[in-house]
């Protein structure tokens, strides 16, 4: 049941990086088809549709599910806003100086 349980939570990372980086389209619903029934012809479907992604949409979708992958990891199953999470105090510098948020 673990396996099953992993595999679901791996296809519902993956199909988040991709709405976050592609967006919603055709893969985005395979790999989300897939995660739901864990069927082997949606498998097959997601395979297939994700494969149609050029090589820097592949790259950046493996980045963000990583990235996701490593939260899920870390902080558990978390529904909430990204920004709910506690920041991180090695960035605190970084943060400071940041020009973007006007205080550098």
């Amino acid at each position: 049941m673990a396996s099953v349980d992993t595999e679901k939570k791996a296809l519902e990372i993956l199909a988040d990086a991709v709405d976050r980086t592609v967006g919603t389209g055709f893969v985005h619903a395979a790999v989300l088809k897939a995660a739901q029934t864990l069927a082997d012809h949606d498998y097959r479907q997601a395979g297939r549709a994700f494969r149609m992604l050029n090589f820097r949409e592949t790259g950046k979708v493996k980045v963000v599910a990583t990235e996701s992958a490593e939260m899920f990891r870390q902080y558990g199953d978390y529904d909430g806003s990204v920004s709910d999470l506690a920041p991180d105090p090695r960035l605190n510098d970084i943060r400071a100086k940041s020009t973007k948020l006007g205080t550098g």
